[in-house]
């Protein structure tokens, strides 16, 4: 937890928890879908790795939330940002690809 002599260092303590909680929330969905369509299609969408990313982006947040309002500077936490980013960007695709009839 931020220090607490600063007001602004505890808003952004609780505003960096707030987003990358959405932003979790939103890749959970994404999680969901590509369960669903691995399900009903037969064919493998990778949806665990949507857990992973969630995990990664927990990770950097509970790096840079004591830290705040600062977003860079934490190697482990731009480390686990960067990871969680490059999964999401992936499997993202390979979901867009494999759900508008491509095959992966």
């Amino acid at each position: 937890m931020p220090e607490l002599e600063s007001s602004i260092n505890l808003i952004s303590f609780w505003i960096t928890i707030y987003t990358w909680g959405a932003a979790g929330a939103l890749l959970l969905f994404l999680f969901f879908i590509a369960q669903f369509y691995e399900k009903k299609s037969g064919q493998r969408a990778y949806y665990p790795a949507f857990l992973v990313s969630i995990v990664l982006f927990a990770v950097a947040a509970y790096f840079y939330a004591p830290l705040a309002p600062a977003i860079t500077g934490n190697f482990w936490g731009d480390l686990a940002r960067f990871a969680g980013g490059v999964m999401v960007i992936i499997f993202g695709l390979l979901l867009f690809k494999l759900m508008m009839g491509g095959r992966a």
